[in-house]
């Protein structure tokens, strides 16, 4: 078997089109492509040594996390991508659920361990002087967790050409050169990050300058300097209120979360390209783009997309994921006739663009990129003493709890507290930002669901 158009030959091509040209930098450190390609294909020999399939990585953004990322993938294996930050029960239980056999993590330095972390004995050996690649290896999937309806953390399988495909797409619409600079602030365990500061511009020879980490955020743009800034709203909203664009910025793209009309606006005022992104994970991020100030997304492939008859957007093509990890049945009820069913729901205008009309009213997408199954956290926070029921939305970019209490009389401050308490045991992702106390029953709608309008009318006043 061939490597054609995959991550081997990407690197490989680079490698020797691109031999002594910038690839990541990453603070002080600088690699070249051909380095980045050694590295690679030496991770890849090593990690084949090993029996298990399925390898999960998770640590901050950093020269080392991409080296394992791609070498778990060309090694054959499967690359589990989850996030660094996750309090360490609710990682327990995402690496559980896809079955994975070895983890590489930071706190490890990156030595190959089992699931419960523990190192493998002769693990941190991985002298390969002497050693060929096989370059008929077939390389593993992608991982990557999202929200669904019923659950906040699925894992959906991307196959290698699922990317490529998605690359190849963007490019059509979207010019990234071998002159330009990515800077990768964002999250690559995201399939936003992942697409569009990592795998895109490394396919087009771009620099990838990865992010120092928060504390750096503010002097990473003015440190590194780059031409192409990708980040979610919350980021850019950001960047923008405390003047963090340099003079070499050209091109800022926008994605993860919906990016409202007063943040596009007031970044058109300057001499800026700007692009918000439509896609999801299950799309490999990948179904149109909005360059306009009429709002309306450019399609990366009109013959991909189509509206139902509801109004639910459908999406189909060779940048659909493989499917939803160890649930056909699950894959199935979204996935029909080649289509997958958003759950958003928009109408294609006169000109072929698509207007989105309304996000999926179970998943609430936060603009720091973060997906959140409203079922899941309503459910947990019932079940909280004191709390009649609840609703949440969000609500002025926070995610907001509407509570109404069992007793009436109980002040707001404990449930603050209970909230509070709530947070500490799901992490940054989940963090309820306000809390609202409701003396009256929630409004409610003909077909007994809450009526999300009236909720937030009650919040504006």
């Amino acid at each position: 078997m061939t490597n054609e158009g995959l991550f081997y030959n990407m690197l490989k091509n680079n490698a020797e089109k691109y031999a002594d040209k910038e690839a990541i930098v990453y603070d002080t450190l600088t690699v070249t492509y051909k380095k980045l390609f050694e590295d690679v294909c030496n991770k890849a020999i090593h990690l084949s040594h090993f029996e298990g399939k399925r390898i999960a990585i998770y640590g901050p953004s950093s020269y080392r996390w991409i080296v394992n990322m791609f070498g778990i993938i060309l090694a054959g294996k499967d690359v589990v991508l989850v996030d660094f930050f996750l309090p360490k029960e609710t990682r327990g239980e995402l690496l559980k659920k896809v079955e994975a056999d070895y983890i590489l993590s930071s706190t490890n330095q990156y030595i190959l361990a089992d699931s419960n972390a523990i190192i493998i004995p002769g693990a941190e050996k991985d002298e390969t002087e002497g050693a060929v690649f096989d370059e008929s290896t077939k390389e593993g999937n992608i991982l990557m967790y999202t929200a669904v309806p019923q659950e906040c953390d699925k894992a959906v399988v991307l196959s290698v050409s699922n990317i490529i495909n998605t690359v190849n797409a963007i490019n059509k619409v979207c010019i990234c050169s071998s002159e330009d600079k990515v800077l990768a602030q964002g999250s690559l365990h995201h399939i936003f990050g992942f697409i569009y500061s990592l795998i895109w511009p490394l396919n087009n020879g771009a620099c990838v300058c990865v992010g120092r980490g928060l504390r750096h955020i503010d002097a990473d743009t003015h440190y590194y300097d780059p031409t192409i800034l990708p980040g979610t709203p919350s980021m850019i909203e950001y960047l923008k209120k405390i003047k963090a664009f340099n003079e070499s910025l050209k091109i800022i793209m926008i994605g993860g979360a919906s990016c409202s009309f007063r943040l596009f606006e007031i970044l058109k005022d300057r001499d800026l390209k700007v692009y918000n992104i439509y896609g999801m994970t299950e799309a490999s991020g990948c179904i149109g783009v909005n360059s306009t100030m009429d709002g309306t997304y450019k399609l990366f492939d009109n013959s991909c997309v189509k509206i139902a008859s509801d109004g639910e957007i459908l999406v189909k093509g060779d940048c659909l994921m493989k499917g939803y990890d160890k649930d056909e049945k699950y894959t199935s009820s979204v996935v029909i006739d080649g289509y997958y069913h958003t759950g958003d729901y928009g109408r294609i205008n006169e000109r072929g663009n698509l207007i989105l009309v309304k996000r999926n009213p179970d998943i609430i997408l936060l603009p720091t990129g973060e997906k959140i199954s409203r079922y899941v956290t309503v459910s947990e926070i019932n079940k909280i003493s004191d709390v009649a029921e609840c609703f949440v939305t969000l609500f002025d970019d926070k995610l907001t709890v509407v509570i109404v209490p069992v007793d009436k009389d109980t002040s707001k401050d404990k449930f603050v507290r209970k909230i509070d308490r709530y947070n500490e045991k799901k992490g940054y992702r989940w963090e309820i930002q306000k809390v609202f106390i409701s003396k009256s029953p929630l409004p409610r709608l003909e077909n007994g669901e809450v009526d999300q309008e009236a909720v937030e009318e009650m919040l504006s006043n």
